[in-house]
């Protein structure tokens, strides 16, 4: 189908367990695209196709289908809801033209939808809410609506008036047409203790969609009849410029209200738009499977592209051929000849194309800017079951990384661990798991070590000799060394003050070495010890015996023997963070940082979202390791945060003890 004002592209979005899956499994179903309806408790649902998501009944990757209804393409991205997941669902935002936002019609939006819909308002585009589960008992209608008022946004107007029976939803008012229907689609007559409710929403939404229209405004203040159409119009276009966010309800799990839904998307949401005057198509999502390949899915920005045709990477300034161009319903294929604007297509096996790259043809300088990716901010290290595994592990991680860029994966080299960073603990359990169900390879998590350092703060001579003789040629090498503490961060000094050629200069690189190698395994706890100055003053050598060996050993002795004269001390990363709260959390916030031995150091309102402070503190790394879940409890999921090193400082005695003797314990086992 190739008329741009007959497709629509929806990301369908919403929190975790709202029926994302189950109203793309209603919609294929009343469109007739699938024969029978499936159920994620079932594992048997077109978009749910991955073995994971089978298995743990939540959406973890996006998945792509399409429909027709009422002679109207329509592509559905159907997106995960947990917060572990939310890359995939920001990428679905960024590829749809508007959202359906799923809001659980008894328990209201929460912190997800808020993080939703901020995404659908910064790209935006345009969104009907529908509130789903509406056939749950016990529904407050007027406690959701305010929930999303107060919690979403003011500009959320109900289009349909649910009707309730015995506590049980059995219909709907359609409130522009003042018309109810049962939710089998037959006209009923309006209940009468409906009827000043009905009219009352009415009227709110006139109100609000006048504000859009001079005319209609002017009809509207001289209580003059409006027309229905141009209220219909006008509710359309504020709708499109995303100012208005229709609610609708329904049941995806019982097909009630779906049809109504599809009607709305027809009638109120915008079809694709030509980004660019030249073909565009942006990667919004890698699969990488054992089995299947890599597979790229892109949206068309602009213009056609045709199957067995070579385009042109813009990101990566070279040429890529796409081989056969697919539709993607779930994870089954209908092979096409081309695709052109808003279209959702897959293509086998590219070599050089990554998420978030721009296609076009040869010479082409258009970009579709790609969605930013949310810093991850909990970290693993992770460990092969045997030795010799990493190198397993990081090839298999590497791809799994195409599929998911919110992952990273970095060696630690102060530790010397390998550190797997995502969005969430069950993001990384999905990623181990995934290692053993489709790359065969084993490895398990573990908190990350902290990269603590050693130092002193006072200073003395020490000297060191090494001597040992044997058959034929002797070992002898013989220093003495001054040891005194460096300003923080200034790493390692050595100064030659050898006079007389005491040792030969030939020996001098020598002794640095010994004492270097004997910072590096420390004096308290076995950690690297730093901002240390060695003076090289005096020593001894002999014309047949001394060698480069002998002088190492005379000043790793030298180091070792003075350095615990120099009140030597443990030292620990501090992390400058910043914390993202609402308002009302920031109390407990910042008692919780203290709590962990931080430093705060200013706070002020965050201008990215309204109702909002930004709290910048200075925090000791290894109060924060397990910091992600703690603050999600108390903000109730909404805060977020991000770190960086900032500089090394003394542990307080009392700590260090704990952390000197588990490193002793731990040295005793191997």
């Amino acid at each position: 189908m190739s008329d741009v004002s007959k497709k629509r592209v929806l990301a369908i979005c919403g929190s975790g367990g709202t029926g994302k899956t189950t109203l793309c499994e209603d919609i294929l179903f009343i469109t007739k695209k699938i024969s029978r309806k499936g159920s994620t408790d079932k594992g048997n649902t077109t978009m749910d196709f991955d073995s994971e998501e089978i298995e743990r009944k939540i959406s973890m990757q996006l998945a792509v289908g399409y429909t027709e209804f009422k002679k109207h393409l329509i592509y559905m991205i159907d997106t995960p809801g947990y917060h572990n997941f939310i890359a995939d669902a920001l990428c679905g935002i960024r590829a749809a033209d508007s959202s359906i936002l799923l809001i659980d019609a008894k328990d209201g939006p929460d912190a997800q939808s808020e993080r939703l819909l901020d995404e659908i308002l910064k790209e935006k585009k345009p969104a009907l809410f529908f509130l789903n589960a509406i056939d749950k008992e016990d529904i407050h209608l007027e406690k959701t609506l305010q929930s999303i008022k107060e919690n979403l946004t003011s500009k959320a107007y109900l289009l349909q008036l649910p009707i309730f029976k015995d506590g049980v939803a059995v219909g709907f008012v359609d409130i522009l047409k003042k018309q109810a229907y049962s939710f089998d689609g037959k006209e009923i007559d309006t209940p009468k203790e409906l009827e000043d409710e009905v009219e009352e929403k009415y009227m709110e939404l006139v109100e609000e969609v006048s504000t859009y229209n001079d005319e209609l405004m002017e009809k509207y203040l001289e209580g003059e009849e409006l027309d229905k159409k141009t209220i219909s119009e006008t509710l359309s276009e504020a709708v499109k410029t995303g100012g208005l966010f229709p609610i609708l309800v329904g049941s995806a799990l019982k097909g009630y209200g779906t049809k109504e839904l599809l009607e709305e998307v027809i009638t109120l949401l915008p079809p694709p738009e030509d980004m660019f005057d030249e073909p565009a198509a942006l990667v919004f999502k890698t699969y990488n499977d054992p089995q299947m390949g890599k597979i790229s899915l892109l949206r068309v920005c602009s213009g056609t592209f045709k199957s067995d045709t070579t385009y042109y990477n813009v990101n990566k300034d070279a040429e890529e051929r796409l081989g056969t161009i697919n539709l993607m319903l779930g994870k089954s294929f209908n092979k096409v000849e081309e695709v052109s604007t808003g279209d959702i297509f897959a293509v086998a096996k590219l070599k050089i194309t990554q998420t978030g790259d721009t296609i076009a043809t040869k010479g082409s300088k258009v970009q579709c800017e790609f969605v930013e990716m949310p810093l991850p901010y909990i970290s693993a290290a992770i460990y092969g079951a045997s030795k010799g595994d990493e190198e397993k592990i990081g090839a298999a991680i590497s791809k799994i990384i195409e599929s998911d860029p919110s992952l990273s994966f970095t060696r630690n080299n102060e530790t010397g661990e390998f550190i797997l960073t995502g969005m969430g603990k069950l993001h990384l359990e999905t990623v181990i798991s995934r290692l053993k169900k489709k790359y065969g390879v084993e490895a398990h998590l573990k908190t990350p070590k902290v990269a603590y350092k050693e130092t002193i703060k006072g200073k003395t001579t020490s000297h060191g000799r090494y001597k040992k003789q044997t058959g034929g040629h002797g070992q002898f090498g013989d220093c003495t060394i001054e040891i005194e503490p460096l300003p923080r961060g200034k790493g390692f000094e050595f100064e030659d003050l050898i006079v007389g050629g005491a040792i030969p200069k030939q020996f001098i690189p020598s002794v640095e070495k010994g004492i270097k190698n004997a910072m590096e395994q420390g004096y308290l706890a076995g950690y690297p010890m730093i901002d240390i100055k060695i003076k090289l003053i005096d020593g001894k050598y002999h014309p047949v015996d001394s060698s480069d060996l002998a002088f190492q050993m005379a000043g790793s002795i030298a180091f070792k023997e003075g350095v615990g004269k120099c009140k030597p001390v443990l030292l620990e990363p501090i992390v400058e963070m910043e914390v993202y709260v609402p308002d009302e959390t920031m109390g407990d916030v910042i008692g919780d940082l203290n709590s962990r031995r931080g430093r705060v150091l200013g706070m002020e309102p965050y201008e990215g979202k309204k109702g909002y402070q930004r709290i910048r503190a200075l925090v000791p790394e290894a109060e924060i390791l397990e910091y992600a879940p703690s603050l999600r409890s108390i903000t109730g999921g909404r805060g977020f945060f991000k770190y960086k090193f900032s500089t090394y400082e003394e542990v307080p005695s009392q700590i260090a003890e704990k952390i000197i003797e588990e490193s002793k314990k731990e040295e005793e086992k191997k």
